[in-house]
């Protein structure tokens, strides 16, 4: 039976743009695959994405392939090549793991939405989280776009 994704609501264009692009590629599947995704159509987004390959053994883990240079900047890190689990940030580090593992567990899009303040730093942004595979997800596709910084926050 063809996993139903639930209805998205993103008030990011560009995040309404990449589902989109996404639901259109899945072609009637429950996701689309990798293969599927062409990066010179990203562009718009590009900056802003994440992509994780879904290591299931010995543990689930996931290893972000591609870190997005905004992603980088706004964060202050590249974590490009690294696990997430990895990140120096261990709450949001658990957060993201939490996120990635339902939409392993689900097989549909999660959108999240985050305004909060991070050691010194406030951040407010959206996310898409998007599975991508074959038989079974492999990899995570996330658009991220952030909010000019809150004026009220130090």
């Amino acid at each position: 039976m063809l996993n139903q994704t639930p209805a998205i609501q993103l008030d990011k264009p560009a995040l309404q743009q990449l589902y989109a692009y996404w639901d259109d590629k899945r072609a009637g599947r429950p996701y689309p695959t990798r293969e599927d995704i062409d990066p010179l159509e990203l562009k718009f987004i590009l900056g802003c994405l994440l992509l994780l390959d879904v290591e299931r053994k010995p543990t689930l883990r996931f290893r972000y392939r591609l870190f997005g240079s905004e992603i980088a900047h706004q964060q202050g890190l590249d974590m490009t090549g690294k696990y997430a689990d990895e990140h120096p940030w261990p709450a949001f580090a658990a957060r993201t793991r939490t996120v990635y593992t339902g939409v392993l567990d689900t097989g549909s899009p999660s959108v999240i939405r985050r305004q909060e303040l991070i050691g010194d730093r406030f951040f407010d942004h959206q996310s898409l989280v998007l599975p991508l595979g074959h038989d079974q997800i492999d990899m995570i596709l996330v658009g991220v776009i952030f909010s000019p910084a809150d004026p009220q926050q130090p």
